[in-house]
């Protein structure tokens, strides 16, 4: 079942025609850059954790949408990696199967891969978190370092390891002082980041923020980081807005949102809940506080509520019913706004929809006549 998802999303990302547009223009240019041998922060606004990734595929191929085939591989690489988290929070590969479900009735984050946006590898960065979080991995932190600088949203998951690093620091103990080696390598990766692009462009982070939203953005005088944040209460509203209004393009369908904030709420028996609860909440404040914000920057937590939200649709499995019908109104935004641009119509659009109703009608069919459903 993996491999067939994995062969039809392939041929989905191969059925588009890319377009590089808006900031993918600067993350491309900034892994071009690099593979030349520049390392130029100051030409290239936004968050480039991508954009090294991507230099070995610009060497192999000298595409220009060298950025767009990370992405696509990425997006790939979570089709399992999505699977083996919901088996390992419920110990169920047909809970395997559900997550992975949800995940391609996710379309935000491969659709826009296809204009050069980040978000198709920042899911990836989330899932490998949760993944190694939830199995006690010792280089978890470097994930969750490499995480945060594709996009630093995925910085606010360190709640679902952190308890088993520096609490249990003993240094007469060589396995946590091996936790303390791994910590210390995250925090020189996020700092070396930080530091270069502080020595070159005088700024922590040469932010787009929000001039260049309004006209053109001088990357010789960029905005400092701060001018991103400000106090009031629609930044919060906006957050609300953003995981439960279809046409402001979310991430998935609202009634995946609620069930899972229930599960959250009421099943105390959820691997990490309390420490999935605290990342939606670190997720929520500081988006809520940015002047400017769009549903994509919630997409570690709408991870977590999906994930929250597999033990209720294995118990009631309508539910998947519903979801299906409802994530048609977070396909159709998405694609009335990207999607149009780079698949030839709504029905080769609506594939991985597809995929979701028939890898949940197989693995149904499969539990109800008991047959094997290890993928």
């Amino acid at each position: 079942m993996i491999g067939i998802a994995l062969a039809v999303m392939l041929y989905y990302f191969l059925s588009a025609t890319p377009v590089m547009m808006d900031d993918g223009v600067k993350y491309e240019g900034f892994a071009e850059s690099l593979a030349w041998g520049h390392l130029n922060f100051k030409s290239f606004y936004g968050f480039q954790g991508l954009s090294f990734f991507s230099v070995p595929v610009f060497w192999l191929t000298h595409s220009h949408n060298s950025i767009i085939i990370m992405s696509a591989i990425f997006s790939l690489f979570s089709v399992p990696l999505a699977y083996f988290v919901g088996k390992k929070f419920y110990q169920s590969s047909q809970a395997g199967i559900y997550f992975l479900i949800l995940f391609l009735l996710m379309p935000y984050p491969y659709s826009t891969m296809m204009r050069g946006f980040q978000e198709a590898a920042l899911l990836f960065f989330v899932l490998l978190i949760i993944w190694a979080s939830a199995n006690e991995k010792t280089w978890t932190p470097i994930s969750w370092a490499i995480g945060g600088i594709v996009k630093p949203f995925a910085l606010t998951l360190f709640p679902l390891f952190f308890k088993d690093f520096i609490p249990r620091f003993n240094l007469e103990s060589r396995l946590n002082l091996g936790k303390l080696i791994w910590i210390l390598v995250a925090f020189i990766i996020g700092g070396l980041y930080l530091g270069v692009s502080y020595y070159q462009t005088g700024h922590l982070v040469n932010n787009a923020a929000i001039n260049s939203y309004q006209g053109n953005f001088d990357t010789g005088n960029p905005p400092p980081l701060v001018e991103s944040f400000t106090v009031g209460i629609k930044g919060y509203l906006r957050v609300g807005a953003n995981l439960l209004l279809h046409f402001r393009k979310i991430m998935i369908s609202p009634f995946v949102i609620v069930i899972g904030a229930f599960s959250l709420l009421w099943n105390k028996n959820l691997k990490l809940r309390k420490e999935m609860i605290l990342a939606i909440i670190l997720n929520f404040l500081i988006v809520g506080s940015l002047t400017f914000s769009f549903s994509k920057y919630l997409l570690p937590m709408t991870t977590l509520f999906a994930l929250a939200s597999v033990g209720y649709l294995l118990k009631y499995k309508w539910f998947m019913v519903l979801i299906f019908i409802d994530s048609f109104f977070v396909f159709l935004p998405i694609w009335n706004y990207f999607g149009h641009n780079y698949w030839s119509n709504i029905y080769v659009y609506l594939i991985p929809l597809y995929l979701g109703v028939i890898l949940f009608v197989y693995e149904y069919l499969f539990q109800k006549y008991n047959f094997n459903t290890n993928p």
